[in-house]
């Protein structure tokens, strides 16, 4: 069976599959759960949703595996016999975690190094590589904001890192400039040990963001004192290089913008 234990925890069977039904692997596609981890796998286990898909991005963790690698998902439409497909954590317009990338760029490595997939982004149905799910229009189920385009940008970076897998030397692209997302509308801010900290999806988010960019930060949305540390490093590093932000440790609506749009410097 082909089942990738060796990168993937095993998670299924579903219903929703056809046995040995892939006719070739001509690349790897990217999805949007627009849900969590853990709720999405149990509806594509529900013969009612009549959709799955091979793997499983969580934003923090380890991929998981559906669906044999040989047998058709129900997850492309048109595109299910020749494609292996991902279904990644969160919401179309999301930035994807590095957990994200890391597990995107293990499942195109092993297609690359089992099927040929060439390491390469595509927006053509009909071509090879590292393709999302929108690019196939209406005869792969007209979904033009799937996976959106954080995760299409975050192509470039998933290639790179499945080059490093498999010894292919590269250099690793800067983060895709993009607009930031809208700010949560509030200030994380951490007063000490003895008050709860904020926390949530946004800090999560923000804390991915930062981990992307270089610093050494643990992404498990919670506004703690590394965080704030972290915060105030970014912008006193700002500061110095043009960008001035106040020292105060606190996110809010400039330091949140300058997390994405300011330009990359070394932390």
């Amino acid at each position: 069976m082909a089942r990738w234990g060796d990168i993937a925890q095993w998670v299924g069977p579903t219903p929703n599959e056809n046995s040995d039904g892939m006719q070739s692997v001509d690349g790897v596609v990217l999805h949007i759960q627009d849900g969590n981890q853990a709720g999405s796998i149990a509806w594509c286990k529900n013969p009612a949703s009549q959709v799955s898909a091979h793997f499983f991005a969580p934003k923090i963790g380890q991929p998981q595996q559906l669906v044999d690698t040989g047998d058709r998902a129900w997850a492309e439409a048109g595109g299910n016999s020749h494609w292996l497909s991902i279904e990644n954590e969160g919401w179309s317009g999301q930035d994807p975690t590095p957990d994200q990338i890391e597990a995107c760029a293990h499942i195109l490595a092993k297609a690359h190094a089992i099927y040929g997939v060439p390491l390469v982004a595509t927006d053509d149905p009909n071509s090879r590589g590292l393709g999302w799910h929108g690019m196939g229009g209406d005869a792969w189920g007209g979904h033009p904001d799937c996976p959106g385009e954080p995760f299409k940008l975050a192509r470039a970076h998933i290639i790179a890192r499945a080059q490093q897998l498999l010894g292919i030397a590269t250099p690793t692209p800067p983060p895709p400039a993009r607009q930031a997302p809208p700010w949560p509308g509030r200030t994380f801010v951490y007063e000490g040990p003895d008050t709860e900290q904020i926390s949530g999806a946004d800090v999560l988010e923000w804390q991915a963001r930062m981990k992307w960019r270089g610093w050494t930060i643990s992404v498990d949305g919670r506004y703690g004192p590394q965080s704030a540390s972290v915060c105030r490093e970014f912008q006193a590093d700002s500061t110095n290089h043009g960008w001035y932000l106040a020292q105060d440790s606190e996110v809010g609506p400039q330091t949140w913008l300058a997390s994405w749009e300011r330009p990359v410097s070394t932390p």
